[in-house]
């Protein structure tokens, strides 16, 4: 399952590959929520950070978080057990 969202139409797509990888793999709720608020803040502005995870929880989570901060989700995946976030850094 995947979840995209274009950062711009007048930016160029983003490197999915050359993200900052956020390992939240076997933390139970909320932590990889949490994982991924504390690397938001830990980058630079426009740095893409990608979040794995493996708590089911998280897709709510990350999903909820998007819509209720409005930080969007660029891309979301599920791939066998593991969920990967796409988010930016900054505000």
């Amino acid at each position: 399952m995947t979840v995209s969202a274009a950062d711009s139409e007048l930016s160029p797509p983003p490197d999915w590959d050359s993200a900052v990888t956020v390992d939240a793999r076997g933390l139970p709720c909320p932590q990889p929520l949490l994982a991924m608020r504390r690397a938001l803040g830990d980058y630079a502005a426009g740095t893409l950070l990608q979040v794995l995870a493996t708590d089911e929880s998280s897709w709510r989570d990350f999903h909820s978080f998007a819509e209720l901060s409005g930080k969007p989700l660029l891309r979301a995946e599920r791939r066998g057990d593991c969920f990967y976030y796409w988010l930016r850094a900054g505000k």
